[in-house]
């Protein structure tokens, strides 16, 4: 019963970048691999939502379908129009496409044109934000982040007359500060670049993704993922995504709620650092303690138990320790 409630008030986030660029494997997919992705997609037992109605659905504490899908695609590269686009458009299935908007509005090779994005967005493909350039906000001054969102903001609305649906935090780079910021900007949702299944309680202003590359984009894993069940928690420590010098290493913990059962199956990992002790305190808290510093840049934190129907539970949780000046 725990993981049929679960199902309803979860969904799993997809991210990709590029399409057929192997001289970028690092976030390039094959058509191939992508083709056997949307055949999965297609086969009757998952449900793909627009983006805009699984925020509304969050927002309004509505019950998801089970299995919820959203499928997202970074940074408005040229070879989604030419690859990715034609085979979600024949499947009928709604992507939402986060624009950088800086190497677009310049012509920048290699990405999506004005042109392209209006042809794409009057077929349906929803807009999300990414920022005008890459900037890294989670170190960015308030001011600074704030014109990095109106001006994209303003060039979308100028050349798509699109509102965008969402916002993506560059590299999934977030911080207490600039979440506030695309709050205030009116965004109801915000999204980072770390592994998880999306739940109700999940921090709605850094919602998690599951990237797919050639390495990491086989079916099986991808099965694996879309079929992923949420590991809901609450009360998570340190909560704000950026780390500083004087919290390094964090006190990591957090509560897992009371539905969740078998705890004693859970294993934490660190990207870096591997498989990590965990402290189990009463029957729902979980603490774990390093010993020793997170190196800077991203640290990601990924904690997972396989349900008695061989689901995996999946919270994902990213850091980041700017590098000393």
């Amino acid at each position: 019963m725990a993981e049929r409630s679960g199902a309803t008030e979860s969904a799993i986030g997809l991210l990709y970048h590029r399409f057929a660029e192997s001289d970028h494997p690092a976030t390039s997919l094959s058509v191939e691999k992508f083709s056997s992705h949307i055949k999965e997609l297609n086969s009757g037992e998952y449900t793909v939502l627009p983006l805009a109605d699984l925020i509304d659905k969050l927002e309004k504490q509505e019950p998801l379908p089970k299995r919820a899908v959203v499928i997202t695609i970074d940074d408005a590269y040229v070879s989604v129009y030419k690859h990715a686009w034609p085979l979600l458009k024949k499947a009928a299935l709604p992507v939402t496409l986060f624009l950088t908007t800086q190497p677009v509005d310049s012509g920048q090779q290699g990405y999506l044109s004005w042109e392209q994005l209006k042809e794409m967005t009057g077929a349906g493909v929803t807009i999300g934000l990414k920022a005008h350039s890459q900037a890294r906000l989670s170190t960015q001054s308030p001011e600074a982040i704030r014109r990095e969102i109106e001006t994209a903001s303003d060039l979308v609305r100028k050349n798509l007359n699109v509102t965008p649906v969402a916002f993506a935090f560059p590299y999934g780079l977030a911080s207490r500060q600039a979440q506030r910021i695309v709050y205030a900007a009116g965004y109801k949702a915000a999204f980072g670049q770390h592994s998880g299944v999306l739940h109700r309680r999940t921090d709605r202003f850094f919602l998690p993704r599951f990237s797919f590359t050639d390495a990491y984009g086989d079916l099986k894993r991808f099965r694996t993922v879309v079929n992923a069940a949420p590991l809901p928690i609450t009360d998570l420590t340190p909560s704000n995504p950026l780390l500083a010098d004087a919290d390094n290493p964090p006190n990591l913990g957090f509560t897992v709620l009371q539905n969740v059962e078998n705890l004693s199956r859970l294993a934490c990992y660190h990207s870096k650092f591997g498989k990590l002790k965990l402290q189990r305190l009463g029957t729902s808290r979980i603490e774990i303690r390093f010993q020793k510093a997170f190196p800077p840049g991203r640290s990601r934190i990924n904690c997972t138990m396989l349900t008695p129907s061989a689901r995996w539970r999946w919270f994902g949780m990213q850091y980041y320790l700017p590098a000393p000046q």
